[in-house]
């Protein structure tokens, strides 16, 4: 997020705001400020909790997928059951850049933009002593509005059940317009990519435990999710691929 600092921007960006969503931006904002004060508050333990068990169900994955991989040689992982289909190592390929840079990229877009709200916020209590109860939330509302996206429309049919379901439906699903994912080089490229997937989501989790879920980023079949479900995701997703890995081992071990 960009801090705008020019009083006709901020003028302008108050006049397009939500009052309603306003309110519950800065609300947000005001209660992870007494926070500070309150770290053990049965919320925040409850959310805390909720966060271990999300990313300790995703290093079993990241466990069992590492764990596979010694099975196999690097000409195993490169073969294709056909043209139009991927090999174990381009599904791996996929998992990996799928978690770094789009899954972890938007969980960690959420927490910086929420601890830059929060930053605002806490300067201005701190600059600005003076002002009203009114003028204050009005300024806080006008940073957040930029950043939180408030006015999503959260989580598609799709979004709802898959989260309602804890799991993906188990059937095929061929994204259009996504490229193949690259082959592997070596089975050392695997392991190191998984074992970043796994330092990352260690470093956002207890980032994520704090932020409210007003700040969101839109997935394009599930729509907005928070930083928590966006991990959540990563271990749905790993998990869903299983399905596709048995088919692949049932294919190579027809092959041998």
């Amino acid at each position: 997020m960009t801090m705008q600092t020019d009083k006709n921007m901020t003028a302008n960006m108050k006049s397009q705001m939500n009052p309603a969503t306003n309110s519950k931006i800065h609300k947000a904002l005001e209660s992870a400020l007494d926070m500070n004060s309150s770290m053990d508050t049965p919320v925040h333990i409850d959310q805390s909790a909720k966060m271990q068990l999300a990313l300790q169900r995703l290093e079993q994955q990241l466990d069992q997928y590492g764990q596979e991989l010694n099975r196999y040689t690097l000409e195993q992982l490169t073969r294709q059951p056909s043209a139009e289909e991927w090999s174990l190592g381009q599904m791996y390929q996929h998992l990996i850049a799928s978690a770094l840079y789009m899954q972890l990229g938007n969980m960690d877009k959420c927490i910086r933009r929420y601890e830059q709200d929060l930053q605002q916020e806490s300067a201005m209590h701190g600059a600005y002593p003076e002002h009203t109860a009114a003028a204050e939330s009005d300024f806080a509302s006008a940073s957040a509005s930029a950043s939180a996206q408030a006015s999503a429309p959260g989580k598609t049919a799709s979004g709802e059940s898959i989260f309602a379901d804890g799991s993906f439906p188990p059937v095929r699903v061929k994204v259009q317009g996504v490229p193949d994912p690259v082959q592997p080089e070596s089975l050392e490229q695997l392991f190191s990519g998984l074992e970043q997937v796994r330092i990352r989501a260690r470093e956002l989790a207890p980032q994520a435990v704090s932020v409210p879920a007003i700040y969101t980023e839109k997935h394009p079949r599930f729509g907005d999710l928070t930083a928590s479900e966006w991990l959540i995701l990563i271990e749905m997703h790993y998990r869903h691929h299983l399905h596709q890995k048995r088919r692949l081992d049932e294919f190579l071990n027809r092959s041998v």
